[in-house]
């Protein structure tokens, strides 16, 4: 059963077990792994809902150096060959047996027996994880049965197919969406760490101020995420102020990551949160903003406040040098010149090049790409600030990009979600149309060329490819080793 934007559905027990899945992927980064939309739940179940015993269960929590344990999956070598490579997709997070412990341990009398149980799913391309934690979970509570809530990005982005893989009985409900206002602004809670499965507790904590973004990328889905809802909702910034002051003083957080579609999209908003943590007296070893900033929006003055206020590093969408291919992405907000100006102010602001303080993410694996201009974009956004994130396209559901390429992808190569993760290069085929001589290696040595330039920061120097050093050797190598340069 699928339910949307009904409250009323939902929390209406009094003992809930939390759970975040592992996860199968051929790479994960765990930086930021902890599952805020759950431990907003969480809050929200406390306080507005009355429950008296919660409990998460979190998979994927890292250690000490937040890094998260990973494993060969049960029954199956990993290895997923694409092309002239292959690639091992790993269980990260805790291995089932330790998971089925803890959650016996719910039905031995050890701990509550839970009313209900929350489990979240994030990317579409993990669904298969989700899928083996409910049938885990139904094993277990088979003679208790208890509902079962499945929300998150992967339920919002395409119900019908968490609808039709994960929920087999009335008891199993797909959230799409969110619940309500009140759980989306709820701040989270992170005591649910202090419990004795845990052998460390959070270090940072993840706040969402702002939600949604006007524009439509095509290879964006937040406007799905949204329904559609093309206005920022902002959270008042006394409030983001009092809770960071709350896992401050009750947590001991040192780090905070501020994950939001658009975070520069209202400077004036972006101030005043701002001012009330400033005004609140709060510091913070270090403030991330990870999702990335438009460089349209970078302005001296606003760029000045962030580094005063603990950004020590910032992420510039660059994407594409190409304004042509930025306007077929309906990116028309988007252009190198903007780019340019954004690298200027941030250099005048104290950001420097060359040392991971101005990062440039460069999107690539896109259908009907071009793959000079991918070179292209790669050299000048490493020439420009030295730091080169590459990000390997996945068409994810409710994009407009998905929506063009779903024949294809479905029919044609009759491939399931966990197939069109990007690491797995689901356009490889369809781009050989074009480039008849493409392997799958060659995007391999496309990201290895953007981790070669990366390595110049040493140095504190931009790469260039004309001289005679070990990065500008390989480049030259890769070029020359090429199907089409």
């Amino acid at each position: 059963m699928i339910i949307r934007n009904n409250s009323d559905k939902v929390g209406i027990g009094n003992r809930a077990l939390l759970i975040n899945p592992p996860i199968y992927d051929t790479q994960y980064w765990p930086r930021w792994s902890q599952p805020h939309g759950l431990l907003k739940v969480a809050n929200w179940l406390r306080k507005d809902r009355g429950y008296k015993s919660l409990r998460l269960l979190d998979c994927l929590a890292t250690d000490d150096n937040r890094k998260v344990e990973y494993h060969r999956r049960p029954g199956d070598s990993g290895i997923r060959r694409r092309g002239d490579i292959k690639k091992y997709v790993w269980h990260y997070g805790w291995p089932y047996g330790k998971l089925r412990r803890e959650l016996e341990r719910h039905v031995s009398g050890d701990l509550f027996i839970p009313d209900e149980i929350w489990i979240t799913s994030i990317m579409t391309y993990w669904w298969e994880s989700t899928r083996d934690v409910v049938r885990m979970v139904q094993e277990v509570f088979e003679e208790i049965n208890p509902r079962i809530y499945i929300g998150g990005i992967y339920p919002t982005l395409y119900p019908e197919h968490a609808n039709r893989e994960l929920s087999d009985s009335s008891e199993v409900i797909i959230i799409d969406g969110e619940i309500c206002e009140d759980v989306a602004n709820s701040w989270t809670d992170l005591s649910l760490y202090r419990d004795e499965v845990y052998d460390t507790q959070p270090k940072y904590a993840i706040i969402t101020g702002s939600r949604g973004c006007p524009f439509n990328c095509a290879y964006c889905a937040q406007l799905k995420l949204n329904h559609g809802n093309r206005k920022v909702r902002y959270r008042p910034p006394e409030d983001i102020a009092e809770e960071l002051y709350q896992k401050k003083v009750e947590f001991n957080i040192k780090e905070i990551a501020f994950y939001e579609d658009n975070i520069f999209f209202d400077q004036e908003e972006f101030i005043a949160r701002m001012d009330a943590i400033e005004k609140r007296g709060l510091e913070f070893s270090k403030m991330h903003a990870p999702e990335g900033i438009e460089p349209r929006l970078i302005e001296p003055g606003l760029l000045k406040r962030m580094k005063a206020s603990g950004f020590d590093r910032i992420y510039l969408a660059l994407e594409t040098i190409d304004n042509h291919i930025s306007s077929i992405w309906n990116r028309n907000q988007a252009c190198i010149e903007k780019f340019d100006r954004a690298v200027e102010i941030s250099e005048s602001c104290g950001y420097r090049v060359g040392s991971q303080e101005i990062n440039a993410f460069v999107l690539f694996g896109l259908p009907d790409e071009d793959l000079q201009t991918v070179i292209d974009t790669v050299l000048y956004a490493s020439h420009k600030v030295g730091s080169v994130i590459p990000m390997l396209f996945t068409p994810v559901p409710g994009s407009i990009l998905f929506s063009e390429h779903k024949e294809y992808l479905f029919d044609d190569m009759n491939w399931d979600l966990q197939d069109l993760n990007g690491k797995l290069l689901p356009f490889l085929e369809y781009n050989q149309k074009n480039y008849p001589g493409l392997k799958a290696s060659d995007y391999l040595r496309i990201e290895n060329l953007m981790y070669h330039l990366n390595s110049s920061k040493v140095y504190r120097e931009r790469f260039d490819f004309s001289k005679s050093n070990l990065i500008a050797n390989t480049f030259r190598t890769m070029m020359s080793n090429s199907n089409y340069y």
